[in-house]
C-alpha cells in the first residue's frame, strides 16, 4: 500500500492537533509506521522560524514576507522529514501546511496567486498532500477557545475579524481544491464522532 501524506488544517481551537494525534495512533496500530510533524517546526530551522513567527510581541510584517518565511520552514520539512518518510513507506500526518498560508497570509486573490506560485516552486516536485482535512468552527468559537487556553500567539491575538478572514480563506481553498479536501464541522460534536469521520475519509482515499 502506497504511503500517504495527510494535512490537518483549520481554525485555532477547532481540535485539529487532537485529531491528528488520534489518526496517528490509529495508523500506528495498523502497522503504517506513521510520522507526525508540525508546520512550522520539527526541523531546526522550522522551530527557529516558528518561535519568530508566532511571537506575540513581534512587529507586524507584510503578509508576503510571512508567507516566504513559512515556505522556508516548509522546504526544510519536506526535504528532511516528509519526502524521506514517504519514500520509506511511512504515512505522514502534518499539522498545517500550505493551506494555512492561504488562510492566514492571503488578503486578496493576488495573494492567493502569489502563494500558489511559491507552492509550485517549493512543494510540487517533492511531495503533494494526498488529502487536506479542514477542521471548521465559527470564528467566535475559535476566538473563545483560544482565550481559554495558553496566552495567544502572534496570529491568535489578531482578533475576531482576522479569524473571520481565516475562515473565509479556508472556504476559498476548499472551493478551489474540493477533490482533495474534507471540511469537518467541529461545532457541538464529540471528539470520537469527529475522529470516526476523519478515519473513514482517510480509509476511503488510501487506494486513490
Amino acid at each position: 500500500m502506497t504511503a500517504k501524506f495527510w494535512v490537518f488544517e483549520g481554525m485555532d481551537g477547532a481540535g485539529k492537533s487532537t485529531q491528528a494525534g488520534l489518526l496517528f495512533d490509529k495508523l500506528a496500530s495498523e502497522g503504517r509506521n506513521p510520522i507526525h510533524v508540525r508546520e512550522p517546526g520539527t526541523t531546526t530551522l522550522g522551530e527557529s522560524l516558528r518561535n519568530m513567527l508566532l511571537d506575540a510581541s513581534r512587529e507586524d510584517w507584510h503578509q508576503r514576507s510571512e508567507a516566504l518565511l513559512f515556505f522556508a520552514a516548509r522546504n526544510e520539512l519536506l526535504r528532511q522529514q516528509i519526502a524521506p518518510a514517504l519514500a520509506a513507506g511511512s504515512d505522514v500526518i502534518c499539522d498545517r501546511f500550505t493551506p494555512s498560508t492561504f488562510a492566514y497570509q492571503a488578503k486578496d486573490n493576488s495573494d492567493f496567486d502569489f502563494i500558489a506560485g511559491i507552492h509550485r516552486l517549493v512543494v510540487e516536485d517533492i511531495a503533494q498532500p494526498d488529502g487536506v482535512i479542514i477542521f471548521d468552527c465559527e470564528p467566535e468559537t475559535s476566538y473563545q477557545r483560544v482565550g481559554e487556553g495558553e496566552a495567544p500567539d502572534g496570529f491568535e491575538n489578531r482578533g475576531i475579524d482576522f479569524q473571520r478572514k481565516v475562515r473565509r480563506n479556508y472556504q476559498q481553498f476548499y472551493a478551489r481544491f474540493p477533490e482533495i479536501t474534507l471540511v469537518v464541522d467541529c461545532e457541538q460534536r464529540s471528539i470520537e464522532d469527529i475522529h470516526q469521520q476523519v478515519a473513514g475519509w482517510v480509509e476511503s482515499r488510501r487506494d486513490d
